[in-house]
C-alpha cells in the first residue's frame, strides 16, 4: 500500500509542496555548514572542503525522516567514497538524538551531526524535512529538495559534473463535479468534489485539537474510502462494509476549514463518533454530497486485540517528544509513528495491516515506534521489540456501514 502521508507536525513537516526559497539556492554558493556535536566519529569543521556533499536535514519528531533512512542509506552505499560524503543534520540536542538510535538500534550510514544553534537549517532557508542538499567540490548547491526525490540519476551526474534536467510540475486546480456550500460560512466552510484525474495534485493534510478533533482538512484526488477511513479511524478494509464498494473507489476532493470555538459543533458530538462533532459533520456533509447514509453496527467476529508484553520496554519507547505527533507510511511495509497513543497505533496498525485492531490498554502516553507489517511474522516481531504483541480474540467490534442510495 502506497500510503498518502498525513503527518500531525505542527513545524517543519510536509512533503505537499517544494520550498521555493530553498531551491533558490541551487546554482549559488552553499552557506557554511555549522554544528557543534555528532555522534560516533569526531567530524573536522571542514570535512566537506573539497569534496560532494550530500546534506540531509531530520529530527527525532519526523517521522518521514526517519522512514527515509534506508533510502538515505542505500545512496550512500552506492556513492560514498573518499571524495564523496553523507550526512544528516538535526537542530536537536545531542542527548535526544543519541537516545533514539540507542532504543531504536537504526543506523546512519553517513556522519550524524547537531547544530543546536539552528543556524545551518535557517542558512540552508529549509521550510520542510526531510530535506537533502547536494554541494559540489567548488561548494556549490547543485540540488536541493525532499531527501526522498534525490535520485540515483541525479547524483551520478552531479558526481560526473554533467548538467541535471529540471522539471517543474504545475498544479491546476480540478473542476467541480459536486460542491456542497456550508451552511454557515461564519463557523465552517465546506467543499467536495469530485477529482479530476487528469490533474496532477500534491496530497491533502489536516491538523486536529487535543482530543483528535478535525480544525481543518484537505484531501485531493484520494478515494472517498480511504477519506472515510481517515475521518472516522474505521480501517477501510478491515471495518468499513459498503452496498457498493466500487464506490469506496472513486476520487474525491475534500476541503474543511473550521472556527476553534467548540460550542459551535456541539449538536454533532455524539451522532457518529463519540466527542468528535467535526468528525461527525465531515461525514453527514460527504454522505450529502456523494449520497449515502452512515451508522455503525455491532457484530462478532474474531479480531486482534494489541497488548502489552513487556511493561519496562514499552516504557523505554515513551515518545521523546512533546506536543507534536507524526505518521509516515510511504515505505510500506514498513512504516514509523511518533507521538501517538496506544489507541492510536491501534488504529494505524488496523488501517495498514488491514485486519480488525482493537485495544483494551488504559494508557494515555505517547509513543515512538517503527513497524514491519510485511507478514504477521514481521509484524510480532516489531512489536514485541517495543513490548507489545497482538493476540487473536473473538468478540463483539463496531465495524461502519456505509448504504449508498
Amino acid at each position: 500500500m502506497k500510503s498518502a502521508l498525513f503527518a500531525f507536525c505542527f513545524a517543519l513537516v510536509s512533503l505537499l509542496a517544494k520550498a521555493q526559497s530553498a531551491d533558490s539556492l541551487v546554482t549559488k554558493p552553499a552557506p557554511p555548514i555549522i554544528f557543534q556535536q555528532s555522534i560516533g566519529k569526531q567530524v573536522p569543521k571542514d570535512f566537506y572542503k573539497g569534496k560532494i556533499l550530500v546534506l540531509d536535514f531530520w529530527a527525532t519528531w519526523c517521522a518521514p525522516c526517519i522512514a527515509n533512512f534506508p533510502h538515505f542509506n542505500k545512496l550512500a552505499d552506492t556513492y560514498q567514497r573518499k571524495e564523496v560524503v553523507f550526512a544528516i543534520i538535526t537542530d536537536e540536542p545531542l542527548k535526544t538524538a543519541q537516545r533514539f538510535f540507542d532504543r531504536t538500534k537504526k543506523q546512519v550510514h553517513g556522519l550524524n551531526l547537531m547544530d543546536t544553534s539552528k543556524t545551518t537549517m535557517t542558512t540552508f532557508k529549509v521550510d520542510f524535512i526531510p530535506y537533502s542538499v547536494v554541494i559540489d567540490k567548488n561548494n556549490v548547491v547543485k540540488w536541493a529538495g525532499p531527501g526522498q526525490d534525490l535520485t540515483d540519476d541525479i547524483l551520478t551526474k552531479i558526481i560526473n559534473n554533467q548538467p541535471l534536467t529540471v522539471h517543474v510540475n504545475d498544479v491546476a486546480k480540478p473542476s467541480t463535479v459536486i460542491k456542497k456550500k456550508a451552511k454557515v460560512k461564519t463557523i465552517f466552510s465546506f467543499t467536495a468534489t469530485l477529482a479530476d484525474t487528469s490533474v496532477k495534485s500534491f496530497p491533502g493534510g489536516g491538523s486536529s485539537n487535543y482530543d483528535g478533533d478535525y480544525i481543518s482538512v484537505s484531501k485531493t484526488n484520494d478515494k472517498l474510502g480511504d477519506v472515510l477511513e481517515d475521518i472516522t479511524g474505521f480501517g477501510k478494509r478491515a471495518r468499513i462494509v459498503a452496498n457498493d464498494t466500487a464506490k469506496l473507489n472513486q476520487l474525491i476532493n475534500l476541503n474543511f476549514y473550521s472556527r476553534f470555538d467548540t460550542t459551535q459543533f456541539r449538536k454533532y458530538s455524539n451522532t457518529l463518533l463519540l466527542n468528535k462533532p467535526r468528525r461527525n459533520l465531515i461525514v453527514s456533509l460527504l454522505g450529502d454530497a456523494f449520497k449515502f447514509n452512515v451508522k455503525i453496527n455491532k457484530v462478532t467476529k474474531t479480531y486482534y486485540e494489541l497488548t502489552i508484553t513487556d511493561t519496562s520496554k514499552l516504557r523505554s519507547f515513551l515518545s521523546l517528544q512533546n506536543g507534536h505527533s507524526s505518521f509516515d507510511a510511504d515505505t510500506f511495509p514498513r512504516f514509523e509513528i511518533v507521538g501517538y497513543s496506544l489507541k492510536n497505533i491501534a488504529k494505524e496498525l488496523e488501517g495498514s495491516a488491514h485486519f480488525i485492531v482493537a485495544t483494551q490498554i488504559k494508557d494515555s502516553n505517547r509513543y515512538d515506534l517503527s513497524l514491519d507489517l510485511s507478514n504477521m511474522k514481521t509484524i510480532q516481531q516489531t512489536l514485541n521489540f517495543h513490548g507489545l504483541g497482538l493476540k487473536e480474540v473473538t468478540g463483539e467490534v463496531e465495524m461502519l456501514g456505509i448504504d449508498f442510495y
